[in-house]
């Protein structure tokens, strides 16, 4: 009997890839993914304004900002001059004083007050902490922070 020499191979059918349990793969991790991760809207919350130009129409009077220092030591400067509060006091009533005087001023001008706090790296958290609640107390939400 004759030996056949045919291959299995011999029938050229074009092999097929299926896609279909990939993309239901993909779909999975991405459901996953979005599931799992948390959107916190912390950033979202802070109300910051970039400086830029702005598109104001009305003729208020412009205040100036008002600029607050703290020091690594803990000494708080305000407008260049210092305040008598010491390091280890934590309410700040001269600090707040001057902030309501300075936001009642910028109200009068129709303005928005705005104060930028200078601080340096080595600043305890508690004293930065300090002189934003002084700005919360009187009053103040436009805040820049600059180190």
């Amino acid at each position: 009997m004759p030996r056949r020499t045919s291959s299995p191979f011999a029938k050229h059918e074009e092999p097929d890839f299926n896609v279909s349990a990939l993309i239901d793969v993909a779909f999975l991790l991405l459901i996953y993914f979005i599931i799992t991760s948390t959107l916190s809207r912390r950033e979202a919350d802070l109300s910051m304004a970039v400086p830029g130009i702005s598109d104001s129409t009305g003729s208020s009077v412009q205040m100036d900002q008002m600029r607050i220092d703290v020091s690594a030591s803990g000494t708080i400067v305000v407008n260049g001059e210092p305040l008598e509060a010491g390091p280890e006091q934590r309410n700040l009533p001269d600090l707040v004083d001057r902030l309501t005087r300075y936001a009642a001023m910028a109200r009068i001008a129709q303005s928005e007050p705005v104060v930028i706090v200078n601080c340096s790296g080595e600043v305890t958290e508690q004293r930065f902490i300090d002189v934003l609640n002084a700005c919360h107390i009187a009053g103040i939400s436009n805040l820049g922070i600059t180190q």
